[in-house]
């Protein structure tokens, strides 16, 4: 069904075995003190238990502990690992591969399907691929999760239980959005009453795009307006002065006298040429002057009004931090963000009713998961309690309780609105009491093979393992056990360790731990048994290490009874 092989390497007193586990029940015997919950302990270790150094064999730096699990018919699984992209190569896609390496003070290393793993993936994955039901700190049944796993699939209620987790995750996700946005609104009021006022200031200034520039220039003619019409007069005195030292005048006697002299000479024609260009030039420059001067005026109003507008675009660079050019981009940007702010202002309102709306339809949904979850409590309750008296609790009571964890509109979990506990008595007139604090380790993993008995076709667990399950009992009960422990194995793959015949009889497959010592080492090992050495071992199980012909024959009918032998 699911664990095919199992390898483990430098774990306690375990130096290296390899073993496959098949399908159906698999018993697992050895004598006391030879490590028959190393098993489980190793398996426990493989998928995700705190790791700690005493674990690893005493001579050795490392242990390491690899399971092959087969996958084909696990659609939860293949899922979770496509989404981890984990699956692996095509070929080898029908099998997931887990291993996990502890080290002496070295963090430990984990692979699932031999790519590197967080410990929490290998913990997912592990709570997809095996339940362990054994002393209390290997023990699934006592956590909460499992508690409520196991009403849920008994009340099928498998898509309703997605709408609710789809709509919790859509609110939280809101309600974060919510108080993000409300903060933000918080914040934009403030900042929107400063942009309202920077946004006043610019529009009333009205700043034309290049204006700053335009100012400048005037600014410069008219703080500089007297030394330009000084500067400028003289410039056209000089060029067209009545007297005769003008340059203009004194240009045109130069040019007649060489226009005469090159009638005789031709070689000073090209002086000719650039003294008439030198004249026009200087003709063009009085016109240009000439121009120039009547834009300029002494205009002391118009100076203070061009230094006034100028001050008011300096102060309001240094305001917005920007040059005065930068001005007109800086208000349209700061309009744009005003429109933006005064269109967020509203998504507060927006969100607040979509999470009425979403909020509705989850407690809608909820109060009926919680509905189903009381009726389904009283059936398995009922259902459970029976079978705790067939496995030998007698007046044994199991009662689950489905409560409201608070009556408040604001609660919100994809897990739903109850709180569930599983109260159980283990005997005749004594209280119900939380499971946590009441049964032993026997007494849990009886209750749990009762679960799993009435639950088991509903189940999506592909390997379940037993530890201590027929601690405290014996004769007709065990082989009860036995056989409860048989019929589960028809669904799902079970392993029990069992130091009882009657369960180990029922096993399909019969796995022995050996404890073996000399004057240098011990160490344990797990082999699969023969017929043979099968009848010999549940033999040793009735009668002690001396065998007789009579507890020969006796574990020879057992092994028939089950159906165990060729």
């Amino acid at each position: 069904m699911a664990l095919r092989e199992l390898t483990i390497r430098n774990f306690a007193i375990i130096k290296h075995l390899e073993v496959e586990i098949g399908d159906g029940l698999t018993v697992v015997t050895g004598e006391t003190g030879a490590g028959k919950s190393i098993v489980l302990d190793a398996l426990d270790l493989l998928l995700g238990s705190r790791a700690e150094a005493n674990l690893i064999r005493h001579d050795e730096e490392q242990c390491e502990i690899s399971a092959l699990f087969d996958i084909q018919s696990l659609p939860d699984v293949r899922q979770w690992l496509e989404l981890k992209d984990l699956l692996g190569e095509e070929d080898s896609a029908a099998f997931c591969l887990i291993r996990r390496i502890v080290r002496r003070n070295k963090p430990t290393k984990c692979y699932i399907n031999d790519q590197p793993a967080t410990l929490s993936s290998l913990r997912e994955l592990g709570l997809l691929l095996v339940d362990l039901h054994g002393q209390h700190e290997h023990q699934s049944l006592l956590r909460l999760a499992t508690q409520r796993q196991i009403i849920d699939q008994f009340a099928g209620h498998h898509d309703q239980l997605s709408v609710m987790a789809k709509l919790a995750a859509q609110i939280l996700r809101l309600r974060r959005e919510l108080a993000s946005a409300s903060q933000s609104h918080h914040d934009n009021a403030d900042r929107l009453e400063l942009l309202s006022f920077q946004l006043n200031e610019l529009d009333e200034t009205a700043i034309s795009e290049g204006e700053f520039e335009q100012l400048e220039q005037e600014h410069a003619r008219l703080s500089n307006a007297q030394e330009l019409i000084s500067g400028i007069q003289a410039t056209v005195d000089a060029l067209y002065e009545k007297d005769s030292s003008n340059v203009s005048e004194e240009l045109g006697r130069a040019v007649n006298e060489l226009e005469g002299l090159a009638e005789v000479d031709v070689n000073l024609a090209p002086a000719v040429e650039l003294l008439n260009s030198a004249l026009a030039h200087v003709d063009e420059a009085r016109t240009a002057l000439t121009g120039a001067l009547s834009h300029v005026e002494l205009d002391p109003e118009r100076l203070a009004e061009v230094e006034a507008r100028r001050d008011t675009l300096i102060n309001l660079a240094r305001k917005h931090r920007c040059n005065e050019n930068q001005l007109p981009e800086r208000h349209q940007a700061l309009q744009a963000e005003y429109q933006r702010l005064s269109g967020e202002d509203q998504t507060p309102a927006k969100l607040s009713k979509e999470l009425e709306t979403l909020s509705e339809q989850y407690h809608k949904v909820a109060s009926a998961v919680s509905a189903q979850r009381q009726e389904t409590a009283a059936q398995l309750s009922a259902l459970i309690s029976e079978q705790m008296q067939d496995l030998g609790m007698r007046g044994g009571k199991l009662d689950i309780q489905v409560e409201p964890i608070i009556d408040d509109q604001l609660h919100v979990s994809e897990n739903g609105l109850d709180q569930i506990d599983y109260l159980v008595s283990t005997n005749h007139g004594v209280p119900l009491k939380p499971l946590q604090k009441t049964a032993s380790g026997g007494e849990l993993s009886r209750i749990s093979l009762a679960i799993q008995v009435i639950t088991s076709k509903k189940s999506a667990t592909p390997t379940l393992v037993f530890d201590e399950v027929d601690v405290g009992v014996g004769g007709k009960i065990a082989a009860i056990i036995g056989q409860r422990l048989r019929d589960l194995g028809s669904n799902a793959q079970v392993i029990c360790i069992t130091h009882l015949p009657q369960v180990a009889a029922k096993g399909q497959q019969h796995l022995f731990v050996d404890k073996i010592s000399d004057q240098k080492d011990t160490h344990s090992t797990l082999i699969e048994l023969g017929e043979d050495l099968r009848i010999a071992e549940i033999a040793r199980m009735l009668g002690g290490s001396q065998i007789t012909d009579r507890t020969r024959a006796h574990a020879e009918e057992m092994l028939a009874q089950a159906g165990n032998t060729e």
